[in-house]
């Protein structure tokens, strides 16, 4: 599934460092983001990073885990990523191409700190797997989401 971030502009792309401990402690705080509600928050990749790119569930399930797991956040966690104006571009790319892709009530992110997709403006505040058409759109537009994410994944170019 392509990353799906959170909410109040939250992007994620933490990065947990090379160490074991690092690695660890983000693959215990992604097991508490499930437990939690959020099932599709990724494991850590090689590299430690957790790249996630939107609320994929309702805004208060996502509130709860991010405060239950807080005391589990990986070193380098920042609720304060900020996507470049390069990235803000890419972003509002990527909204248009999901719309194009058959999500038409897909918004754009108004600030470079909010997030890439965010279900809550949506049809109510609903979940991601209660949009159907959302995966194929999101999965069509993927270099896009890429390029637009804050941090050490998002490249700012779009692709």
């Amino acid at each position: 599934m392509a990353a799906l971030i959170g909410s109040g502009g939250l992007a994620i792309a933490a990065q947990a460092g090379a160490t074991p401990a690092g690695q660890e402690q983000a693959v215990k705080y992604s097991e508490c983001m499930r437990a939690n509600g959020v099932a599709d928050f990724p494991n850590p990749n090689a590299d430690g990073q957790i790249p996630y790119g939107g609320i994929s569930v309702p805004k208060a399930v996502w509130v709860n885990a991010v405060g239950v797991c807080k005391g589990l956040q990986p070193p380098g966690w920042s609720t304060d990523a900020q996507r470049t104006p390069e990235q803000q571009d890419a972003a509002l790319e990527f909204a248009q191409c999901v719309r194009d892709n058959g999500v038409p009530d897909f918004p754009d992110p108004a600030t470079a700190r909010d997030p890439l997709i965010d279900t809550s403006k949506m049809r109510g505040d609903v979940s991601a797997r209660s949009i159907p058409e959302l995966q194929p759109a999101v999965d069509a537009c993927r270099g896009l989401f890429s390029a637009a994410l804050p941090g050490p994944l998002g490249t700012g170019q779009p692709g």
